[in-house]
């Protein structure tokens, strides 16, 4: 790899992390007001068109994308890209319109049906924004990307606010979520300077398709991995339940998006131009140190002070969150990790193998999630996510990853001073929670016992993992000593 793509990737991940993290500040502060506008029971009446509309845009969206950032020649294979995906798109849309009565019974949230009804509008908005998305990441673009994102988010939080002051509810959700995805793609093909360009070439349909289907399906499984969860606890606990448990998980989500979109949007691009085995998974050896460090971190913050983060942010209507929240953070920790390594498994082009890891992975959640809402309720459904996790993901991958010749124990003790250090931290903060009354002190000293008994003294390895990573004998793809 050259010195200018090292470049392009440092200033990437500068940018990505940037971008990631402050727009998830601007989401979770949007998420804050709607808390203040829209009560849990209609949250939940959400919840069950957002997680339909995840579910079914992974499809939409089919992992073209991925085809397009990795291959050698992207403006042939293009046209083909856009005709699959939005036909695709336009037929899950319609699909998820006709469906809604049927999709909302299954939640028993028959409110729900209009909601669905609105969010089926964002396939078509997935299938326009294949192209122009897959470009800007390729390209390292992540400031661009900012930019663009901040717009949507603008009109979105403009456009809830506005509909949920007046009396909308959860239909101020599902328009605004329509407005701002309409802005981005728009400013997308904007800033990209590209044109709706549709064609179809059979052998690069084809070709795209067979590469694409294992990872479509593979990210399907994974959505709904975290949709199913979702039908379970609706239908075992309720809608407003519902309603509190998907706060409960968008809270533990932090890490993932804080951290685990940040590395992503950047490492499949660059792991995939690393041509040499050996060096793609050195790769994964100097990252897996520091990215462990901070979900640990922010993990270790959630589940220790799941009550005063839920209370003072959201307001005491929705404190019954905390109870999943415990359980949910150490999974939100373990899902920046999961995801590090799908991202390496795709990039290495062993799509299968993540589709397989998937497939077991949502076998073993169904039953595991069912038994733990009955006996534990909102607090079993989120310590379900850790059970499977340990029991099942972290076996599985490591199968998979010797598979694709990764040495797993270098990995493994890469990541233990992360595991490690945590006792201290975890047992300072929990005291801290029981201790003090008020979030307002409670928390500051929390981040303060975080800082002192685990940042900084995992800070020097982390240092010297980014300095080797960020080495040009690295980047240039030279043999390492």
């Amino acid at each position: 790899m050259s010195v200018t793509t090292s470049s392009r990737i440092t200033r990437g991940l500068t940018w990505s992390a940037a971008s990631s993290f402050s727009i998830r500040i601007g989401n979770f502060l949007v998420s804050i007001i709607m808390a203040r506008l829209i009560a849990p029971e209609e949250y939940g009446v959400f919840a069950v068109a957002l997680t339909v509309w995840s579910v079914l845009g992974t499809v939409a969206e089919f992992g073209l994308g991925t085809d397009v950032v990795r291959s050698r020649e992207p403006q042939r294979i293009i046209p083909t890209v856009a005709t699959v995906g939005m036909l695709t798109s336009a037929g899950l849309g319609l699909s998820m319109a006709a469906g809604a009565p049927l999709i909302a019974a299954s939640f028993e949230s028959p409110e729900s049906t209009s909601v669905v009804r609105v969010m089926s509008l964002g396939m078509i908005v997935i299938g326009l924004s294949i192209v122009p998305a897959a470009l800007l990441q390729r390209a390292y673009r992540q400031g661009t990307l900012f930019a663009v994102n901040g717009a949507g988010l603008i009109a979105s939080t403009g456009t809830m606010t506005v509909l949920a002051v007046n009396g909308y509810g959860p239909m101020a959700l599902a328009i605004g979520h329509i407005v701002g995805q309409t802005v981005v793609v728009t400013a997308m093909y904007a800033v990209t300077r590209q044109h709706l360009r549709f064609g179809f070439d059979p052998s690069t349909a084809r070709d795209s398709i067979r590469f694409c289907m294992p990872l479509a399906a593979a990210n399907l499984v994974s959505w709904l991995l975290l949709a199913v969860d979702n039908v379970i606890v609706a239908r075992g606990l309720g809608q407003t339940q519902l309603g509190l448990y998907v706060l409960a998980f968008n809270v533990s989500s932090w890490p993932m998006n804080a951290v685990g979109q940040a590395v992503r949007v950047v490492a499949l691009p660059a792991l995939s131009e690393v041509t040499d085995r050996a060096q793609r998974a050195r790769a994964l050896l100097l990252v897996t140190g520091p990215v462990c460090v901070v979900a640990v971190t922010l993990g270790i913050g959630l589940s220790t002070m799941a009550s005063p983060i839920i209370r003072l942010l959201y307001g005491e209507r929705w404190a019954p969150a905390a109870a999943a929240l415990v359980g949910l953070a150490v999974f939100g920790a373990m899902r920046v990790v999961f995801d590090l390594v799908a991202t390496f498994l795709v990039a290495s082009g062993r799509t299968r193998a993540v589709l397989v890891v998937q497939l077991v992975w949502l076998a073993s959640m169904v039953p595991v999630m069912i038994i733990g809402v009955r006996l534990g309720g909102l607090a079993g459904a989120g310590w379900a996510h850790v059970v499977v996790g340990l029991v099942v993901v972290i076996p599985a991958y490591v199968i998979t990853l010797r598979g694709a010749g990764v040495a797993v124990r270098p990995l493994l003790w890469a990541a233990f001073p992360a595991l490690a250090w945590s006792p201290f931290a975890i047992v300072t903060c929990w005291f801290i929670a029981q201790r003090v009354g008020s979030p307002w002190v409670g928390l500051p000293l929390a981040g303060l016992a975080c800082l002192v008994l685990y940042v900084l003294p995992l800070t020097g390895s982390v240092l010297r993992s980014l300095r080797l990573l960020r080495s040009l004998r690295l980047l240039r793809g030279e043999p390492s000593e």
